[in-house]
Formats: C-alpha cells, structure tokens, sequence
C-alpha cells in the first residue's frame, strides 16, 4: 500500500470516509502488504480484478467519465477491497466468496453512482463487512451477504437513492441511511441475527411560512 497516492483531495475523502463509515472492529484491520492497485483519470475507465487466495488486497481508484470496476475475489484467504469512483458514471461489482473475513469498501461521488455487491462466507467464524457511501446523484445499492457475521454500512446522501439489502444467517447488522431528494421503500430481508437501523431524512422539503392570522 505504501507509496500508492489517493488522486486529488476529493479522492482522499472519499478513501477516508469509507474507512471511517466500517462497521465494525475488524474494519481497523492492518492490511495485507501484497495485491492489487489501480488508479485510472479520465475517458472510459473500465478496470477488471479477479483475485485467489494469497492476501486478496485491491484498492482501485477512478476519476472522471465512464468509470466501472468488475472484482472478484475468492478463496481461502482474506479478502479486502477499498473502491473509490469520483464522478460521471460511477459503477461497481464486486463479488467476495470464500472462507476468510470477506471486507469491502466502496465510495462514488456524482453523477449515476450505482453499486452491485455479494458477499458469501462459508464458514461460522469468519466475518463479511461492507460500509457503502453513495453522495449525490443516480445512486443505487444491491447487496447480498450470505451467511457468517453479515455486517453493512449503506449510506446515501443527495438525488435518486434505491438501496436493496439481504442479508442470510448469522449475525445480520444493517445501518441503512437515507439524505436528500428521491427516499427509497424500505427493500430488507434478514434471516438470523437481525439487527437493524434506519435513518431517511428528506432535506429537499420546503416549507412556506403560516398564513397571517386576521387582524394580524
């Protein structure tokens, strides 16, 4: 990870709020030393990662037009992701599958901003995290964990806002938070531990002052 620069400032914030928004303690973590960088600027912006086993580390960065990340990581071994996408189309997929603490974080800023995650854990000591920050724009989530820990942060701040939540067996914490215009329907399927909160908060109302009173 050394020596591996986050772009611009915006892309700086958006890394350090999607480490800030984990949810849980194994979110601090030290990472592996080996894996996967990519930073793209600019134009079309397509970036494939496909990962097995031997620490399973991915950080990709994109800035600007197209933008879109297809990872796959399987596997024994740990796997962590931290994906951050600054402007224009702003798409993700990711699939973590496997036996180990399934990690994700994922950050986009401006214009469609749509997010696709599954995440599988085969065993019932292992974690699977996700923290997920969507800030204005088309802004769309799909995430599906299936079985172990299942821990997710979503958050989604300005325009469109669809979230889609399942989360199957085992633990099952979910902290969903909705701000700004289009509020989704509350789309969330738990089987297990479910623990749940939400927060959707409409800060596109206007509100007219009242009428004057008679005489007033």
């Amino acid at each position: 990870m050394k020596g591996v620069p986050l772009l611009r400032p915006i892309g700086t914030a958006l890394a350090a709020a999607l480490l800030a928004a984990g949810p849980g303690p194994a979110w601090a973590q030290s990472a592996p030393e080996r894996g996967v960088f990519i930073t793209q600027i600019g134009d079309g912006s397509d970036a494939a990662v496909t990962q097995q086993n031997s620490d399973s580390l991915a950080r990709v960065v994109q800035d600007g037009n197209d933008n879109r990340v297809d990872l796959a990581q399987k596997g024994p071994a740990p796997q962590l992701a931290r994906i951050a996408q600054d402007g224009d189309s702003n798409r993700a997929e990711a699939e973590q599958d496997g036996i180990g603490t399934t990690n994700l974080g994922l950050a986009q800023e401006g214009d469609d901003n749509t997010a696709m995650v599954l995440q599988r854990e085969n065993d019932p000591g292992t974690q699977s995290l996700a923290a997920i920050l969507q800030r204005g724009n088309g802004n769309t989530v799909v995430l599906v964990q299936d079985g172990s820990d299942n821990q997710a942060s979503l958050t989604q701040i300005g325009d469109g806002n669809t979230m889609t939540a399942t989360q199957l067996d085992s633990g099952n914490r979910l902290a969903w938070t909705q701000s700004g215009d289009g509020l989704a329907d509350l789309q969330i399927t738990q089987t297990g531990g479910a623990n749940l909160q939400v927060t959707q908060s409409n800060t596109g109302a206007q509100f007219l002052p009242p009428p004057p009173t008679p005489g007033g």
